[in-house]
C-alpha cells in the first residue's frame, strides 16, 4: 500500500501594511495654497532631524528675530545712506533745539523783575517762557517729518531687494510725510486725555508708516494698521514694546541717536511684512 505523505504548504508570506507616515509631517490635503507653509531646513547627516521654520506670521519669536535681523542688517549694509542722513538730520534737531532753549531763556531773563523773593518765578512770565519754547520748537516737528518720511522710503527700497541711496534717505513722498503727520498728531491728541489714549493710539497706529512706505495713502494706512494690530494685538504690543526698550537705551548715547528712526521705521516694516505672511529679503550687499 503506497502511502501519501503531504506536501509541505507554502510559508506564509508576510503581508505588506501600508507604509506609516508621520503626522506630524504629513502635508494637509486641505490645506490652502495661498497660506505660507512652514518650512524644512534638513539637517546635515548625523545631527538629528530636520529644522522646521514656522512660517511668517504664525510665531512671535520667529517674526521678532526676522524683523530685528532685518533691521540691523539693513543699517550695517547701508551705512551711507543711514549713517550719513541719520546725522545731518541729528545734527539739525540739536541747533534747532538748544536755539529754542536759549531764546527762551532770554526771553524770560527780560521780562522778570528784580523780587524779594529771587527764588519766585511771576506765573505770567513763566507761562510766556513756555509759550516761546514751543514756537521755537516747531521747526523740528517737519524736521523730523522729512527724516521718518526717508526712513519709509529707504525701507521700501530695502524691502524691494536694492541699496538705497542718501536722497532717498533724506525725504521720501509726501504720502508718508502725511501718514507721519497725522499719526503724530492723533498721538499727541490722545496723550493731552490723560496720557493711556495716547499709549493706545501708538499701539494702534504701530504699522502706518509700514503701510504708508508699501503705497497706502494716509487714511488708508491708518485703517491698515489699525486693521492689522486687532488681528495680531498681542504680536504688535510685544513689538511696541521691544521699540521702546530699544529707544530708551539708545537715548542714553549719542551714535545709536543717529539711527533710531531708521531703525524704528525697518523694524516697523519688517513686522508689517511678516504678519502679512511675506518671507523678508537678505539686505542687498555692496
Amino acid at each position: 500500500m503506497t502511502s501519501h505523505v503531504p506536501s509541505p504548504s507554502p510559508a506564509p508570506q508576510p503581508q505588506a501594511w501600508p507604509a506609516q507616515t508621520d503626522p506630524a509631517v504629513q502635508p494637509d490635503s486641505h490645506a490652502d495654497a495661498s497660506h505660507p507653509q512652514a518650512t524644512a531646513h534638513p539637517a546635515p547627516a548625523g545631527q538629528g532631524p530636520a529644522t522646521v521654520v514656522p512660517p511668517p506670521g504664525t510665531d512671535l519669536a520667529s517674526d521678532l528675530g526676522a524683523a530685528l535681523r532685518f533691521a540691523g542688517n539693513a543699517l550695517v549694509r547701508n551705512p551711507v545712506a543711514y549713517l550719513v542722513s541719520g546725522l545731518l538730520y541729528t545734527v539739525v534737531l540739536i541747533v534747532l533745539g538748544i536755539a529754542a532753549v536759549v531764546v527762551a531763556v532770554i526771553v524770560l531773563a527780560g521780562m522778570v523783575s528784580p523780587s524779594p523773593d529771587p527764588e519766585q518765578v511771576p506765573l505770567r512770565e513763566l507761562l510766556v517762557f513756555y509759550a516761546v519754547l514751543f514756537g521755537m520748537m516747531l521747526p523740528l516737528i517737519p524736521v523730523a517729518l522729512l527724516w521718518e518720511s526717508g526712513a519709509g522710503r529707504a525701507a521700501e527700497v530695502v524691502v524691494e531687494g536694492a541699496r538705497p541711496t542718501l536722497g532717498q534717505a533724506m525725504v521720501g513722498p509726501m504720502r508718508i510725510i502725511l501718514t507721519a503727520l497725522l499719526v503724530g498728531v492723533i498721538t499727541l491728541i490722545g496723550s493731552l486725555l490723560f496720557y493711556i489714549p495716547g499709549l493706545i493710539a501708538s499701539v494702534l497706529l504701530f504699522f502706518a508708516i509700514p503701510a504708508s512706505a508699501r503705497g497706502a495713502s494716509p487714511v488708508e494706512a491708518i485703517k491698515q494698521s489699525v486693521a492689522l494690530v486687532r488681528a495680531n494685538l498681542g504680536t504688535t504690543i510685544v513689538a511696541w514694546l521691544v521699540l521702546s526698550v530699544v529707544g530708551s537705551a539708545a537715548g542714553m548715547f549719542v551714535l545709536p541717536i543717529i539711527v533710531t528712526i531708521p531703525f524704528y521705521v525697518l523694524f516697523q516694516l519688517g513686522m508689517f511684512e511678516r504678519l502679512h505672511g511675506r518671507e523678508l529679503p537678505d539686505p542687498a550687499r555692496a
